[in-house]
């Protein structure tokens, strides 16, 4: 198997997880040293680096807004090299009830079967004013 077959099947296995709220094969991809950015300018745009502040900084918070599981639907997976695209589809409730349906893009840049860099495009608009200030 080549490097972007297997690249991509990490990716779309963790996927299949996301679209049942299951992390179970999504969290463990992450690399130590991993690198997120949340594109845009709203209050969910951010940069963190390393483990503990992705997970401080960026995944504790937005999880930390739904009342129930958080889906994210794979509609298109795309591979190359180092590189796995993925178009998404959020689906979440907030404690207040809200419904949080936002539109993906992530670009993951994998390195030894982990997710060491991610780009992470969505409506920025629609975060905050689904999820509040972050």
């Amino acid at each position: 198997m080549t490097d972007t077959e297997s690249n991509r099947a990490l990716i779309t296995r963790a996927f299949e997880g996301l679209r049942n709220g299951d992390p179970s094969n999504f969290i463990p991809l992450f690399d130590e040293d991993i690198e997120w950015q949340v594109m845009g300018s709203s209050t969910w745009s951010k940069h963190a680096k390393g483990l503990p502040n992705v997970e401080r900084d960026l995944v504790g918070p937005l999880f930390a807004r739904f009342a129930g599981p958080y889906l994210n639907i794979p509609e298109l997976i795309l591979a190359d090299g180092d590189h796995v695209v993925v178009l998404a589809k959020g689906d979440a409730t907030t404690h207040e009830g809200a419904h949080y349906n936002n539109d993906y893009c992530f670009v993951f840049r994998m390195a030894g079967g982990k997710i060491v860099g991610v780009r992470e495009y969505m409506d920025t608009i629609l975060a905050d004013a689904a999820l509040g200030t972050g």
